[in-house]
């Protein structure tokens, strides 16, 4: 990889709070960043968010970055770390799905069981409502609709990365709501 000329002084304007030599810096290595993340995941979307995650918490520790020697090595292994945790997390809720949908056709019958699924599709409606406005249509677009990042910001008139961040947020909310839903659901069906 390319280092970036001066990498040492734009890194000490970084950790000085600098955005203009942040912007450089992601400017330099964004692109790989993503390419790197995607060889990983195998997935644009959750490639963008990696990156963005590993930017974000270098602007959040940017005093530290003085004492970082090998800034490249140090950013992949902020990806590496965030794909491999974001393909955990993506496998964890899977099998959470998987277990529920299992549970769901062994007891899909029931009264219990009907209840159970329309109080758990009531609470995410509620959810998306209480969504921020702009959030709750981004979102509608993106899981009911089926519409990918640049169709929405073409269709919004908003920016794709504008888009991106409004999802990120809903689905962090919904995520938060839902996984403390699923585990009443399954301390209810364990009991």
């Amino acid at each position: 990889m390319k280092i970036l000329q001066n990498e040492s002084e734009i890194l000490r304007l970084v950790s000085e709070g600098s955005e203009l030599a942040f912007r450089k810096i992601y400017n330099h290595y964004n692109s790989r960043l993503y390419n790197y993340a995607f060889r990983i995941s195998d997935d644009e979307e959750l490639s963008e968010e990696i990156v963005m995650d590993a930017f974000l918490k270098v602007w959040c520790n940017r005093q530290n970055l003085i004492e970082v020697n090998h800034f490249d090595s140090y950013l992949y292994t902020l990806v590496r770390n965030r794909a491999f945790n974001a393909i955990k997390r993506r496998a964890h809720e899977a099998d959470i799905i998987s277990k529920l949908s299992l549970i769901n056709s062994e007891y899909h019958d029931t009264t219990e069981e009907t209840v159970i699924y329309n109080e758990y599709q009531h609470i995410l409606s509620q959810a998306v409502d209480q969504l921020p406005p702009q959030q709750r249509i981004v979102f509608s677009m993106s899981r009911d609709e089926g519409m990918k990042y640049e169709e929405i910001a073409n269709h919004l008139k908003l920016s794709k990365n504008t888009v991106k961040a409004h999802l990120k947020k809903a689905l962090s909310t919904l995520r938060l709501v839902i996984s403390n839903y699923l585990f009443l659901i399954i301390c209810i069906f364990f009991s």
